[in-house]
């Protein structure tokens, strides 16, 4: 059993992220088990006719340190329709930074992959799987579902940095 919750685990993780595919302009407070309060921020970038965007998280109080995280993305196909749900597909950026207390050297990594959202009712499911390079090469990936309570979204992740987020975001 203990092998086996860390494998779903990442199977699930591998098919879904945290943040939607589309950006969206949010500020917000959330709380991860293990690592405490986080702050995190996205923006809309339109660039060229897309629609890019960028996500941050700071966690200054986390045990070991500071941590940093962003995504940038760019919303390749946002009208693909599964069923009668709205999907949306891109591609992102991941960028991280975490200082190591007690180590010589902070860990500093990059991850590039594919960005998906399937739109639900009222609620939003997300995707990101992306390969890198975090202290050798890794992956990144995550779970993601926001509950949209206009003009508030409630969000609930699971990534490969934290096992779970709770998180309230103010969205315009």
């Amino acid at each position: 059993m203990k092998r086996i919750f860390p494998i779903l685990t990442l199977l699930l993780g591998l098919a879904f992220a945290q943040v939607p595919a589309y950006p969206e302009n949010t500020a917000g407070l959330g709380f991860t088990v293990g690592k405490g309060l986080t702050v995190q921020a996205g923006v809309n970038l339109p660039l060229l006719g897309f629609d890019t965007g960028l996500d941050v998280e700071l966690n200054p109080l986390a045990p070991g340190g500071f941590e940093f995280w962003s995504l940038s993305r760019l919303n390749l196909i946002p009208a693909l329709v599964v069923g009668d749900l709205s999907m949306s597909v891109g591609a992102g950026i991941d960028v991280r930074y975490a200082a190591k207390n007690g180590a010589t050297a902070p860990s500093f990594g990059a991850h590039l992959g594919p960005t998906a959202t399937l739109e639900l009712p009222g609620s939003a499911l997300s995707a990101y799987v992306g390969l890198g390079f975090q202290d050798g090469l890794s992956l990144a990936y995550g779970l993601g579902f926001r509950l949209y309570l206009d003009p508030l979204a409630l969000e609930l992740a699971l990534t490969d940095r934290y096992w779970l987020k709770l998180s309230a975001l103010y969205l315009w």
